[in-house]
């Protein structure tokens, strides 16, 4: 089965299952047209304890699978992450300098129990150290009771950076020991009680954290791609790839379930302090393979002739329900690697890595000298002054960007030209073209610019896509 095929199941098994919602929502509602969501008027605290939160090692002995799934999982590593440590301690005292309070604006996300709780006051000089003398709850990040205490879907969260208000995602959490989650029928148990709640199925429920802008100007804004996506005409969600289902137990002694969703979160990241957990990084490999393809737009002929140059054309297609990458695309990297060799002998390459380890893209060849011809899908920031890229400019400073990602349900084409020899070296030699699409969530200069040379060498390259051909010289 091809990807195409794969992505067509995908979407089609979600859309099936919105028909049957639809189906389902006007049989209720033709039987009491005049009753109301029991959802629409759930309370919602604004002020907390930490203590109003559970640490998900309470959870772990009923929950052991979701409990090991989530464990390894971004939003669990989200405020233990070397790479966020350094750089949300880079923004606090660069902005600082400027007279620019950003407050909770990082930790907001990565620990919403802190910035709930007002737990961490001094940002600038937060540390590893620091957060781990914290409370669990704190230091467990995205923990479970960030998600399954939640009330009310939030709202996308926009900075206002001339009011200085940066705290601005929306949490909307009612402490009372109920958990939400899917399950429609929830086994009644002595730890706390349970009850169904639809949005917790619904792309929406995660965009507080996945859809922000500046000034109402677009930033990460993953959920308002696949706003009115084919992917969100047809009931494709962020769970639906994200939190794929299995059958299970959802809880130990509980019955069997066919609608578990895993908690692996799969996305681009991976821990790179020297853990690493197989499960996610099986879930990301799957998931990155689906997302996106290349192909030749046109065939090369069977036989090329050498006295004339060589145009290739290769067409890049996103499969995922966003566009690709998504999120902080500013620091991603996704890139085409092109080799053209004649009988094992190259002659042409570009998207490879230098010594360093990085790929010769305008951050370290500016004058585009090394591999004029790369080609990179990510977005560059601009701020007022008319700095870029991403050594200068950070998100809360963007007042626009270039957009280079891949368009959601769509694709981009480029362009590679080659100069052949003029004599072939001899009769029937063999011309081999080999191009591969590839992905990291960081680029390592960024990293050694914030002194984290060790973590350089654990980043992960994701190999997505790759195709050749070959050809007879003549």
């Amino acid at each position: 089965m091809t990807k195409q095929q794969i992505q067509f199941q995908r979407v089609q098994q979600s859309y099936n299952r919105l028909c049957y919602s639809v189906f389902f929502f006007f049989a209720i509602s033709c039987n009491d047209l005049s009753k109301e969501s029991p959802h629409t008027d759930r309370p919602y605290q604004t002020t907390f304890k930490v203590e109003d939160f559970s640490s998900a090692t309470e959870c772990q002995d009923c929950h052991p699978n979701h409990y090991e799934e989530w464990s390894a999982s971004m939003h669990a590593y989200s405020v233990t992450d070397p790479v966020w440590f350094k750089l949300q301690q880079n923004e606090q005292v660069t902005h600082e300098a400027q007279g620019i309070i950003l407050g909770d604006f990082c930790i907001q996300c990565h620990s919403p129990i802190a910035a709930l709780t007002n737990a961490i006051t001094d940002h600038k000089n937060l540390t590893p150290e620091v957060i781990s003398a914290l409370p669990p709850q704190i230091q467990e990040g995205v923990t479970c009771d960030v998600c399954h205490t939640l009330t009310h879907l939030p709202e996308s969260t926009d900075i206002q950076t001339a009011e200085q208000n940066f705290e601005t995602a929306d949490f909307k959490f009612y402490m009372d020991g109920t958990r939400y989650s899917i399950i429609d029928n929830p086994q009644k148990n002595s730890f706390h009680e349970s009850e169904y709640h639809e949005g917790y199925d619904q792309s929406n429920f995660c965009r507080n954290c996945h859809n922000l802008t500046v000034n109402g100007v677009d930033a990460e804004v993953t959920n308002s791609e696949w706003e009115g996506s084919a992917f969100d005409a047809m009931g494709s969600e962020c769970q639906t790839c994200h939190m794929p289902l299995y059958e299970g137990y959802a809880a130990e002694g509980g019955p069997l379930r066919e609608n578990l969703h895993s908690h692996y979160f799969p996305g681009v990241g991976t821990s790179i302090n020297g853990e690493s957990d197989d499960g996610l990084e099986s879930a990301i490999a799957e998931l990155l393979e689906e997302s996106a393809e290349v192909n030749f737009f046109e065939p090369i002929a069977d036989t090329v002739l050498s006295n004339e140059p060589l145009t290739i054309q290769i067409i890049i297609s996103n499969n995922a329900g966003h566009n690709f990458p998504s999120g902080v695309t500013f620091t991603r990297q996704l890139w085409l690697e092109l080799t053209a060799s004649i009988d094992g002998d190259t002659i042409f390459q570009s998207g490879h890595l230098n010594e360093n380890g990085d790929i010769n893209d305008f951050y370290t060849d500016p004058e585009k000298l090394l591999d004029p011809q790369i080609n990179v899908f990510n977005t560059v920031l601009y701020n007022e002054a008319g700095d870029s890229g991403i050594m200068n400019v950070s998100v809360e400073d963007m007042v626009w960007m270039n957009d280079y990602t891949l368009p959601v349900s769509g694709s981009r084409t480029v362009n590679y030209f080659i100069d052949l020899p003029t004599v072939v070296p001899e009769s029937g030699s063999i011309l081999d073209i080999s191009v591969r699409l590839r992905f990291r969530s960081f680029p390592p200069f960024l990293l050694r610019h914030i002194n984290l040379n060790e973590e350089v060498e654990r980043l992960l390259i994701w190999d997505i896509d790759q195709i050749s051909t070959s050809a007879v010289l003549e």
